[in-house]
């Protein structure tokens, strides 16, 4: 950015000054800008000029519901201070706000000289800084002298139309002035993505593939941001995003602070972004961002190669040619451009619109522009709407028209994505790779692996899946000083076996059971050495409080099973170049002695301990989950918006509904406008960064893979499985409310607030915790829904098996009718997979009640009852055989056929009344998942999934 641009930006930014809301009618705002201007450093500059003014037009024109002249609409804002979720619309009354203006404009004062001290007489960084500062100076305690802490975040552009703030309009004022004169809408994708993450036979190529993904389109943003801003970019919000947070610091010398670890680590950037740029200027930085997201990938690939030709002394053109074709052309870039040849000619525009989208006749925005025409003149901001769905078919247009480009794969086949050959030198051992296999695998074993000890034994890899294994240490870290990201994965075992470990560390002091731990992991550790220790799952190193138990976390999972030590032809391959065999059989008999020692000394601890406190045994099996947002396209473009009438003030709609000119407008629904888009992309921003993680890792037995916004991958313990499920639904539409009196959170679907409460550290609070609440996050809102695929695995199971099933699981759930839904499926290991899906919740009762039933506790109650052994699993078998044919009864007829089939399958029969009071509630939950259309035969599938759950979920 030039200076000029700077300039421009920063008076687009203080256009309205933050406390506009609060001191409109008692302070001139625009008077109070140039005061903030003066306080910034801006002397000749402390003005709004024209482009800011054209630029501040447009952007109200697209956000604002252009209201008539004639009436006089009045929202007093300190008095009557009304808020709308911008996606809901869900009405906030923020009570009484302080009107003592002498404060309120000193707390905005503080906060302007506080970033003039920092960054004085740079233009580039005060603008950056207000982009990205001045919202967390106004909330610092030391400059918020007028304590309205996270309110600042709150006060709206519009106090008629209180749905979006005055941070998301001067946002996007910035991003018009700097392209003006003529503006550009692009669009721009990169891809193959699904393909490319779901490649993986480790966990680590998950995290490493998406990762990557992220990066690249983390390159190609970060070129539109250096050229015209950051806040260019309408979406994703880059505000806070770890990638853009270390641009600022390493390339811009902002003083802020560093991005935390794990969210550095985190894959969270979509592969698309949305910008508003300068037209002249558009087709050259779309150019641009591809040629640097193939650069980047580029060197990426390169980085590995580099590594792998300086460990393995390989310099010949097979092994370059092959590099040079596999990753050529792998990464393909879409993008798509609306640009405006005359800003003023709005019908000309609408007239090509509705030629191009074929509009019907009878088009509900023609009438909301009529009455628009008798407030504000239309400008190009009121189309805003129209001009998207027009880039975003013109890019859906262009992914249509594929990039062929035919490429030669000859020969053997990489052994993970099985598509590409394997990379090679030509010849090893004088026998040619391509064409001899056993050379192939002799240099991958011979060579590769004992170099690269992320490579597995049988693993032949291609340029690209090479790319991705190797990419964290060989790119990431070495070439981008990535020094702090954390690259490690845990295996599928690890997650499996994360609850019995969590159990021993914490009775590790009961019974000298330390001693037994601490034998049989240095046990392991001589018979495996490096192949002892795997990466922990995050709340089991946690509870670690000694070294016994850290090495105990960090134990690979496997080794917990018995059958492992079994393995002696597999063991013996791997230590006969170690020791010798005598040597060997010693220390494979001493392992198992420790194996057998340590898991009798949990036997004689369980018998001491409740039944819900038992050690028990690991368990074989994990779950993985994809949760993705419904309808995600619909809500980028506007057909899921709430009505006009909903986001406009009480007092505003009140007075409009007797106007017989909008009675019908105000059903119609909220034109689409960037602050919805920035409502949608900060929300998922937050979901993404300090929402799920903190669900899966912090609060559970899980660890995330990717969180990218609306989707969410990620492994989990059975023992935490239907929470984990529960939560991250909840947390993502905000159905949450607190108890004023406990403070503590709760799940609710029905009057959730469409926020998402934070600590102090401005991470989510846990339900029930009862932490403090120092301020929420906004959430996609109760209207938004998401749908989840869950797949429970044996941990032997080929994990791209396992991926292409909960992507199956994913799709199954949004099969059902208004999406909003999950599936869950069983994978034996001994065959057959038992699959079920149902609503979260199903907004009725039996026999009448009313209200909002969850299918997710239900679950779990029943996979309590089987844990408890209270009821025999054989259940699952009686209903499936002996409820043939009842589906057409009456309701009541079932009820009465399932309650005798439970009671003759119920063990704890001592209290009568107890027993029937919780039978009765087991059952009437069956019903309604009945009611709410699953078959008595799926509700059979829903007990057997539940029986196993109860069953390994406590291991």
């Amino acid at each position: 950015m030039d200076v000029e641009l700077e300039i421009k930006k920063i008076q687009a930014l203080l256009h309205d000054p933050p406390e506009k809301p609060i001191i409109l009618g008692k302070i001139g705002h625009e008077g109070r800008a140039k005061e903030l201007m003066l306080e910034l450093g801006l002397v000749d500059e402390a003005s709004i000029p024209d482009d800011v003014r054209t630029a501040d037009h447009i952007s109200s024109a697209a956000d604002r519901i252009n209201l008539p002249k004639h009436e006089h609409f009045i929202a007093d804002f300190c008095g009557n201070p009304i808020i709308k979720h911008p996606l809901s619309a869900k009405e906030f009354n923020l009570k009484k706000l302080p009107d003592d203006t002498s404060r309120i404009t000193a707390s905005a004062d503080r906060a302007i000289i506080n970033l003039e001290k920092k960054y004085s007489g740079d233009k580039e960084k005060l603008y950056l800084a207000l982009w990205r500062e001045l919202f967390g100076s106004l909330m610092d305690k030391k400059n918020d002298v007028a304590k309205l802490g996270q309110l600042w975040e709150l006060l709206p552009a519009d106090t008629r139309i209180p749905d979006h703030s005055i941070w998301e309009h001067k946002r996007v004022t910035s991003a018009i002035a700097g392209a003006l004169p003529k503006l550009a809408f692009l669009l721009f994708a990169i891809g193959p993505v699904q393909d490319f993450i779901a490649t993986a036979r480790k966990t680590q190529d998950l995290w490493a593939g998406s990762y990557l993904l992220s990066y690249l389109s983390w390159s190609a943003m970060k070129l539109v941001a250096e050229e015209f801003g950051p806040d260019s970019l309408i979406f994703p919000d880059l505000c806070g995003q770890p990638f853009a947070d270390k641009w600022l610091i390493n390339d811009k010398n902002l003083e802020i602070a560093e991005p935390e670890l794990e969210k550095l680590s985190s894959p969270t950037l979509p592969n698309r972004f949305l910008a508003i740029v300068p037209a002249d200027s558009v087709r050259d930085i779309a150019e641009n961002a591809k040629k640097q997201v193939q650069k980047i990938f580029h060197e990426a690939c390169y980085a590995v190669k580099d590594a792998m030709e300086a460990r393995l002394g390989i310099e010949l053109d097979d092994w370059e040619h092959i590099w040079s074709r596999q990753t050529a052309d792998f990464i393909e870039t879409y993008w798509a451009a609306t640009i405006f040849e005359n800003m003023k000619d709005i019908a000309g525009f609408i007239s090509e619109y509705k030629q191009l989208m074929g509009v019907a006749d009878k088009w509900a925005f023609d009438a909301l522009l009529s009455a628009y025409k008798k407030g504000f003149d239309p400008n190009i901001g009121t189309i805003y709407g129209q001009i998207y769905k027009l880039t975003e078919k013109a890019l859906g247009s262009r992914k249509a028209v594929r990039d062929f480009k035919q490429q030669d794969e000859p020969n053997h086949k990489c052994t993970l994505c099985g598509v590409r050959e394997p990379v090679h030198p030509g010849l090893h051992n004088n026998k040619d790779c391509s064409k001899d296999f056993g050379a192939l695998r002799g240099f991958w074993q011979e060579k590769v692996l004992p170099n690269f000890p992320q490579i597995r034994k049988s693993e032949r890899l291609c340029a690209v899946c090479v790319t991705k294994r190797l990419s964290s240490r060989h790119y990431f870290k070495e070439k981008l000083q990535f020094n702090n990201i954390d690259d490690n994965f845990p295996s599928v075992s690890m997650v499996a076996t994360a609850s019995f470990k969590l159990r021993v560390i914490e009775n590790i002091n009961n019974n000298n059971l330390a001693v037994k731990v601490g034998c049989f992991v240095d046990a392991v550790d001589a018979l495996a050495g490096d192949r002892c220790s795997g990466i922990p799952i995050p709340m089991v190193i946690r509870a670690c409080r000694d070294e016994i138990s850290k090495k105990f976390a960090r134990l690979e999972g496997d080794w917990l099973y018995k059958e492992t030590l079994e393995d002696k032809e597999t063991l013996w391959e791997e230590n006969k170049n170690k020791m010798s065999e005598d040597d060997f059989d010693n220390v494979l008999l001493t392992a198992k002695k420790r194996w057998k020692e340590l898991f009798d000394a949990i036997k004689e601890i369980d018998k001491t301990l409740p039944d819900d406190k038992r050690i028990g045994s690991p368990s074989t099996y994990y779950a993985i989950l994809l949760m993705d947002g419904d309808n995600m396209g619909k809500w980028l473009s506007g057909e899921n918006a709430p009505t006009i009438g909903d986001v406009l003030h009480p007092i505003v709609k009140n007075t409009l509904e007797y106007d017989q000119n909008w009675q019908a407008l105000l059903k119609q629904r909220r034109p689409l406008n960037p602050s919805l888009h920035l409502a949608i992309s900060k929300a998922l921003r937050d979901f993404s960064l300090h929402v799920a993680r903190e669900i899966v890792e912090k609060d559970h037995l899980g660890k995330v893979v990717y969180a990218g916004g609306d989707d969410v991958l990620a492994f989990v313990n059975l023992r935490d499985l239907p929470e984990v499920m529960r939560k991250l639904r909840a947390y993502f539409s905000g159905c949450l409310v607190a108890d004023d009196t406990t403070n503590k959170i709760a799940i609710d679907f029905k009057e959730g607030e469409g926020f998402i409460p934070v600590d102090d550290s401005g991470e989510a609070i846990n339900v029930g915790s009862g932490k403090q609440i120092k301020g929420f996050m906004l959430s996609m809102g109760s209207k938004a829904t998401a749908s989840m695929g869950v797949v429970i695995a044996h941990h032997n199971t080929n994990l791209s098996q396992v991926l292409d099933e909960v992507r199956k699981c994913e799709k199954e759930a949004k099969k059902l009718r208004d999406k909003n839904a999950f599936c869950i499926a069983l994978a034996k290991q001994s065959g057959g997979t038992e699959q079920v899906s149902a609503k979260w919740f199903y907004d009725f009762g039996y026999e009448g009640q009313g209200g909002i039933f969850e299918t997710i506790p239900l679950f779990s109650q029943w996979a309590d009852a089987f844990y408890y052994d209270y009821i025999s699993p054989k259940i699952v078998y009686a209903l499936r055989t002996e409820t043939i044919g009842l589906e057409k009864l009456p309701a009541q007829a079932i009820r009465l056929e399932l309650l005798r089939i439970a009671k003759r399958q119920w063990k704890k029969k001592k209290e009568k009344e107890s027993n029937e009071k919780v039978l009765g509630e087991l059952v009437s939950g069956i019903m309604n998942l009945h009611a709410g259309g699953l078959s008595l035969d799926e509700i059979g599938k829903f007990l057997s999934v539940a029986a196993f759950l109860g069953r390994e979920g406590t291991r």
